[in-house]
């Protein structure tokens, strides 16, 4: 199993902080724009279960894995079940995992005609804690020079240091 953001060059445009309204947004809109932004020039690569490569994306698919991230890498540190789910149309597919003695059963289910094969696969928990924190070091990285002025923005800190559940 491999979950990868690998970006190119960045010369980006800018987000504007100014054009989140606090009634109508949340960091999901922020996650959604800047995903929109380094789409072209990054690649997001999720792989397992029979499958080299999902037929994901960044546009898409990434904002919605970042979403689900900072629950994920908290249930990880702390040894917890937590599950991803990719959700959007065409790929429709779960991965959930479960500790058992220092390492993940990460099962996969699907909600489209493809199936996984196999379905299970297991991950070592400090592998799988650093492929997601590099995931979002990744991110972060272009985030910052696309958005330096959102950088600090208060749904960001809140979704890198205590998301809700």
């Amino acid at each position: 199993m491999q979950l990868e953001l690998r970006l190119g060059g960045l010369l980006l445009p800018q987000l504007d902080a100014c054009a989140y309204d606090s009634d109508e947004d949340d960091i999901r809109s922020i996650l959604v724009d800047a995903c929109r932004v380094i789409g072209e020039h990054s690649d997001f690569l999720v792989s397992g279960f029979g499958q080299d490569r999902w037929p994901v994306d960044v546009a898409t698919d990434l904002p919605v894995f970042l979403e689900q991230l900072p629950k994920a890498l908290r249930a990880v540190s702390s040894g917890a079940a937590f599950e991803f789910d990719f959700y959007e149309q065409g790929i429709e597919r779960t991965i959930a995992f479960s500790p058992t003695a220092g390492h993940y059963a990460a099962v996969c289910r699907s909600r489209t005609s493809w199936q996984p094969d196999p379905a299970i696969e297991e991950v070592d928990r400090g592998d799988l804690e650093e492929m997601l924190l590099n995931l979002r070091e990744e991110f972060m990285r272009a985030f910052a020079q696309i958005g330096p002025s959102l950088i600090h923005h208060e749904w960001v800190r809140h979704w890198l240091l205590s998301p809700d559940d």
